[in-house]
């Protein structure tokens, strides 16, 4: 289970990174195993793999190792199943009403990315305490997020081209904005086929395909799995079914800061589409913190 092999992505591991997602993995496991033993255990390894994990390596390969050692200490993944569902049913609730705001809107693409965008401050790797009451900073980011008009003019420029899109996902509730915004790219554009990836495992409250299933997603896009439990698409690591949409594909929606972590500066074909919950991240693409961003790759 390697720490770094992290080719040529244009990111890298900040101490913000190791802090943060060793304070969020463990105030859960904290929760999950309050008494017992093994958690000091757990804390060490925990602490020694964000300590040690060189520059050139990323949050999302560390997730994976920080899983690997809570399975191994305590038989199993870090379960956030329960959150899962809870943020899937939420959002599944409001899906009628954040349509609507979408179809009446003057561009319904450009608001889809709107509410996707600020979709993805739901993240336990970043903000630990999520509840459903969270769902209201969605809605209030959403109205006060921008998208960049010369990266919009782009994306619609490439879609116009484009028979294939690939949409890769990132965390569950969220991903029901993200099937809005792909029906509204369906009904604007008919003529392109959607490839949903979703990851190959449980790891955080990452969608999978159980998650894809139960909004269903596969009304709108042909869902598949990257082969990897990384919260993230790490390319080394990723099925070969999974390189190839990449290879083939006229337009590539990257969404979250996982795919952000390990594809940034890999896909010239790709939109970016994310929240800045870090300041290193919002430093970079010089942004406030909090703030969305809809961003293309490096040219």
């Amino acid at each position: 289970m390697p720490i770094c092999t992290c080719y040529n992505c244009d990111m890298k591991l900040y101490d913000e990174c190791r802090d943060c997602l060793y304070n969020s993995q463990l105030k859960k496991v904290t929760a999950m195993h309050p008494d017992d033993e093994r958690l000091q255990q757990f804390k060490e390894s925990a602490r020694a793999i964000c300590d040690g994990a060189p520059e050139s390596s990323c949050a999302p390969l560390l997730m994976r190792s920080i899983d690997g050692v809570h399975s191994g200490i305590f038989g199993g993944i870090i379960d956030y199943s329960e959150e899962k569902h809870k943020f899937n049913r939420a959002l599944l609730e409001l899906e009628g009403d954040i349509w609507l705001r979408i179809i009446k809107s003057p561009d319904p693409v450009k608001e889809g990315i709107k509410c996707a965008m600020a979709a993805n401050y739901i993240d336990y790797a970043r903000i630990s305490d999520l509840s459903e009451g969270s769902i209201k900073e969605v809605f209030a980011a959403a109205d006060r997020s921008e998208v960049d008009g010369e990266t919009y003019s782009r994306f619609v420029s490439a879609l116009g081209g484009a028979e294939t899109l690939v949409y890769l996902h990132d965390n569950c509730g969220e991903i029901v904005l993200d099937k809005l915004l792909i029906r509204a790219l369906k009904e604007a554009y008919p003529r392109i086929n959607v490839i949903s990836v979703v990851r190959g495992g449980n790891i955080i409250n990452d969608v999978t395909r159980a998650d894809a299933e139960e909004v269903g997603l596969g009304k709108y896009a042909y869902v598949v799995d990257n082969g990897t439990n990384i919260p993230g698409t790490y390319l080394p690591a990723t099925n070969a079914l999974t390189r190839a949409f990449l290879n083939n594909a006229g337009v590539i929606i990257s969404k979250g800061l996982g795919n952000l972590e390990t594809l940034y500066g890999t896909q010239p074909k790709a939109f970016y589409m994310f929240m800045c919950k870090c300041e290193h991240i919002a430093e970079k693409f010089n942004k406030e913190l909090w703030q969305t961003a809809f961003v293309a790759d490096l040219p």
